[in-house]
């Protein structure tokens, strides 16, 4: 698989394995452990600016703003890193319906 920069992988557009749009690629979910970096996911969708608050990560965001930020994050979907099968100059391709992804990443190791 092509090896991209943080930089370069954010924006680009996402299309599941039926060539339909997922939205692009608003973040990098990453994990850091032992001196090492691993890559465990992307976040897509229309617009990163919930993260933008802080709030990007946090299952429950704080009140008042925990309305606001579900609400600009409603069409999020979470790609495990797993699932990317391609990395274009131009795109990502996943493996799997975009319809099936999850809203919320987990780490669960």
């Amino acid at each position: 698989m092509r090896r991209l920069r943080a930089g370069e992988l954010i924006g680009l557009r996402v299309v599941d394995r039926n060539g339909r749009e997922a939205g692009s690629v608003q973040d990098i979910v990453v994990r850091h452990r032992e001196g090492a970096y691993t890559v465990l996911g992307l976040v897509v969708g229309r617009s990163a600016t919930a993260g933008s608050f802080g709030c990007g990560d946090s299952p429950a965001p704080p009140t008042p703003w925990g309305r606001l930020l579900g609400w600009l994050r409603r069409h999020e979907r979470y790609v495990e890193w797993k699932d990317v099968v391609a990395l274009r100059e131009d795109r990502v391709e996943i493996g799997v319906d975009h319809q099936s992804l999850p809203r919320r990443w987990r780490d669960d190791s």
